[in-house]
């Protein structure tokens, strides 16, 4: 590969990854936004924590470097599927703590969809790779959203 089309694989890349901070601001403003729609303040602060933890997702995509990022393989995340068997949930004000978590695991889900669907689009070995990295990434969000139901709510029942 000539050093044109490496550079041209690197901006391609960094398009990629650009997407990605996008949807994590994305992200981080809905869940900022849900904050301001519930009336409990623990949830109140459950949603700050979460969008701290989008922000940090944001910042480790601004951090990332191109070569590297497309380069690693990712790690291996269980999924427990609960988002999978529980109805999607609308944002409403009186909007309860499963009602919260069940959103955030939906749209996590939505995340792995996409990086999965735009894995399956290209050809190049390193954007696949990137696109591997970045599902994983969101298996792992969606995981701790799981978990957290599965902690606080399942045991509830």
């Amino acid at each position: 590969m000539t050093s044109s089309q490496n550079k041209e694989k690197d901006v391609e890349l960094q398009t990629i990854i650009d997407f990605a901070i996008e949807k994590e601001k994305e992200a981080a403003n809905f869940y900022s936004e849900l904050a301001g729609r519930v009336k409990a303040k623990a949830l109140v602060e459950e949603l700050h924590k979460i969008v701290a933890m989008e922000e940090n997702h944001k910042e480790r995509l601004e951090k990332m470097d191109v070569a590297t990022a497309a380069k690693s393989v990712p790690r291996r995340v269980m999924d427990l599927h609960i988002a999978e068997y529980v109805v999607d949930s609308k944002p409403s004000p009186g909007m309860s703590w499963p009602d919260i978590l069940n959103i955030a695991m939906h749209r996590e889900q939505a995340s792995i969809n996409l990086y999965s669907d735009l894995e399956k689009l290209v050809t190049d070995p390193l954007s696949k790779q990137l696109f591997q990295n970045l599902a994983a990434e969101e298996r792992g969000h969606k995981l701790f959203f799981e978990k957290v139901y599965d902690d606080e709510v399942l045991t509830e029942n």
